[in-house]
């Protein structure tokens, strides 16, 4: 009988021979599926253009090519059933080791433990998302940047770095395998680990985050909907999927029982009907538990946190203790942990940590717990036995200025009274890391809303469809009346107005991989002019900061029988033009979310040429159209080519 030390040692030396025989043989090359991208040009997005080059004039590993095999193709790497129950993770955890990420400045950082010495802090260019270990080295993805980089455990060196695709967020490791969740392009991509030659890829459902391997099933949790989809491992074919339904959303993380046919996805329960909205029956912190072997939700085990425990907000991550009797969830919202017995469904415990943890982790031995707080920039180490901070280990420096990081601590927190009463929710519950929950809010002022992204709003004021924010300060009354809050000072409404402005749009992932504009949007640009789109969407920021009624803003019937009449708007049927940041990834459109695709906006829903003169375009032009939104926000240089700036 092997060790394990031996065993792995063996398996590696087998997966190098195998390497070997393919390299040498006559094993046709894999057929490529048009999964590669040189170096970002001038035309990318700004901001991560930006980033990435500074990292390539520093560091000359960086790799842009990836080749994969289609699913149904013999894997290049042969496949062994994972060993272990893992999940994606912000925080990595191992005897003597922690390492985690801090993207507000862009580092990797190792500690020792049990003392928490910074044993070494890198730079790597993007913002680092989730980690895997393996052996001596570290797999960071870059969900900006959509990077994959690669350190020295010992160390902290960069050893390679790799564009693996738009929205790169969970990776995990097993047996030579790297599983990567594309959230920007509904995928899951399979390298392997020691060549990062890709393997396959499997499409999934709408921004897939989260990722968790038991034996050779690989789930993947979708953030909108919270649903979980489930894989075969090897071959990433479908094996079915788990739908959560009753108004979940907002998931990133789905965890494993290792020893019974469980998994659990932390989340909000979205009461987006309601018509009578107070603090307090709007937003429901869960935790749902999964039956994995009958794929659905087990109603009579869901965990509702507001009863359980003190209310929390936005649980983000759990982790289960090593005999499975313990659940720990992490809260980011309101700064805390909920600790839950599963055998009698009863909360034990409650301990405030640091500021928004937004994942956590166990030591090998279950006797310290670790939680990763993004906005205090340190780690909070709970002993497991008391249930309390036993330790606070710094992490990095914000170099940020002090009102932006004022602003982002006000913006994700629930915690103060001025914010929401009872901890209840945080601006980030319904938009979450400045952007959207994808839902239409029936009870809203005025009528059903679609949840706007706040990313890149700077220069589009005033704010809500209905334009009747005319600055972010001005949402002191949605502190005070929705969200139950005391209300902030001015200096404070000053500083949420600052971080928000700070925030910058996605660059889309509808771009060639090179980032810059396809054929058909460059060819869309010219329809935009022509159609007259650019009267009220007008450059730079695609708005005229003014109302206009373009003939949505009467009820309509989703259903020919007249069922799912959506409410009357009651504040006038004029809406703010919007600035068309983001169409590729927030869907469905119009202030009332009526319509599901562009092509539904451009044509069902405009048939009088209200809202631009579309009737008369081609099957060509409307496809060309389409592909210039979606390819939206521009970069300043491809304004000046494209519209003679």
């Amino acid at each position: 009988m092997l060790t394990g030390t031996r065993q792995k040692a063996v398996l590696v030396l087998g997966f190098l021979l195998l390497a070997m025989v393919i390299a040498c043989g006559d094993t046709p090359e894999p057929t490529p599926v048009g999964f590669s991208t040189p170096a970002p040009t001038s035309n990318i997005e700004a901001i991560v253009a930006g980033r990435v080059q500074a990292t390539v004039q520093v560091i000359s590993t960086m790799d842009h090519s990836i080749t994969t095999t289609t699913p149904s193709s013999t894997p290049a790497v042969s496949f062994q059933p994972s060993e272990s129950t893992v999940r994606s993770t912000r925080i990595v955890v191992s005897d003597r080791s922690l390492w985690a990420g801090h993207p507000a400045s862009n580092a990797v950082i190792g500690l020792s433990l049990p003392d928490g010495e910074r044993v070494w802090q890198t730079m790597i260019g993007c913002e680092p998302t989730t980690l895997t270990h393996s052996y001596s080295r570290l797999f960071v993805t870059c969900f900006d940047t959509g990077e994959l980089v690669i350190l020295d455990v010992g160390s902290g060196e960069v050893l390679k770095r790799k564009w693996v695709g738009h929205g790169a967020f969970g990776v995990i490791e097993s047996a030579g395998r790297l599983y990567i969740s594309l959230a920007h392009e509904q995928s899951i991509l399979v390298l392997d680990a020691d060549t990062l030659e890709g393997i396959t890829r499997a499409p999934t459902a709408h921004q897939p985050r989260g990722l968790a391997l038991k034996e050779n099933q690989l789930y993947v949790v979708h953030l909108i909907d919270a649903s979980v989809s489930v894989f075969d491992s090897a071959t990433l074919s479908v094996r079915g999927s788990i739908s959560i339904g009753l108004q979940a959303g907002l998931a990133e993380s789905v965890t494993l029982d290792p020893n019974k046919a469980r998994a659990y996805v932390p989340h909000q329960r979205q009461h987006i009907t309601n018509m009578a909205r107070s603090f307090d029956n709007t937003i429901f912190p869960t935790v749902s538990v999964l039956d994995t072997e009958r794929l659905r939700p087990i109603r009579r085990e869901a965990l509702a946190l507001d009863s359980i425990d003190t209310p929390v907000g936005m649980p983000i991550a759990v982790v289960l203790s090593e005999d499975g009797t313990l659940l720990y969830v992490a809260n980011a919202a309101s700064d805390d942990i909920s600790v839950i017995d599963l055998t009698q469904g009863i909360g034990v415990g409650h301990i405030p940590v640091g500021h928004h943890p937004r994942d956590l982790a166990l030591s090998p031995d279950g006797d310290r717990l670790y939680t990763s707080n993004m906005v205090s920039d340190n780690v909070s180490v709970i002993d497991t036995d008391t249930l309390s901070v036993v330790n606070t280990f710094a992490l990095a420096e914000d170099s940020r200025s002090t009102i932006i990081q004022q602003g982002e601590r006000i913006f994700l927190t629930s915690r103060p009274d001025e914010i929401a009463r009872d901890n209840w929710m945080a601006c980030a519950s319904c938009h979450f890391d400045g952007g959207s929950d994808g839902q239409i809010w029936l009870g809203t002022e005025g009528g059903a809303r679609n949840t706007p992204i706040l990313r890149g709003i700077v220069g589009t004021l005033p704010l809500h469809w209905s334009g009747d924010r005319p600055n972010v300060q001005s949402f002191q009354e949605t502190l005070t009346r929705l969200m139950g809050g005391t209300g902030l000072s001015q200096s404070e409404l000053d500083a949420l107005a600052a971080y928000l402005n700070s925030l910058r749009p996605f660059t889309s992932s509808m771009r060639e991989p090179d980032g810059s504009l396809p054929k058909a949007a460059i060819e869309g640009a010219v329809v935009f002019q022509r159609a007259g789109c650019t009267v009220c969407h007008a450059l730079p920021g695609f708005t005229d900061r003014q109302m206009h009624d373009v003939g949505t803003g009467g009820p309509f019937h989703d259903h020919p029988s007249g069922r799912g009449q959506k409410v009357v708007e009651t504040m006038g049927i004029s809406f703010d033009t919007p600035s068309l940041r983001e169409l590729w990834l927030t869907a469905p459109y119009l202030h009332d979310g009526r319509a599901a695709t562009l092509r539904e906006l451009l044509s069902t829903f405009n048939p009088t040429d209200r809202h631009g003169r579309t009737s008369d375009l081609s099957e060509d032009e409307l496809t060309a159209l389409e592909a210039f939104l979606l390819g939206l926000p521009l970069a300043e240089q491809e304004r000046a080519e494209l519209f003679a700036e």
